[in-house]
């Protein structure tokens, strides 16, 4: 299973790579809130609790533009 699948079913994992981002970062006139690490890549997304949706944001290797 691909880790953007596992998403859909834990979107706030406990594990190393995920973890919440601290102030505010926007992207296409959304809030990212949450960052997932995958190898030299980096997933931005929002959780709509409300609706149950997972909203990918961004996928981008990580560089110094990653979070501007």
């Amino acid at each position: 299973m691909l880790l953007l699948e596992v998403l859909g079913d834990n979107p706030r994992p406990q594990e190393k790579r995920s973890k919440k981002l601290t102030g505010e970062l926007i992207v296409s006139r959304f809030f990212a809130e949450y960052r997932l690490r995958i190898g030299p890549y980096r997933v931005l997304y929002d959780i709509d609790d409300q609706r149950k949706k997972v909203v990918l944001l961004k996928l981008v290797k990580r560089d110094e533009q990653t979070y501007n």
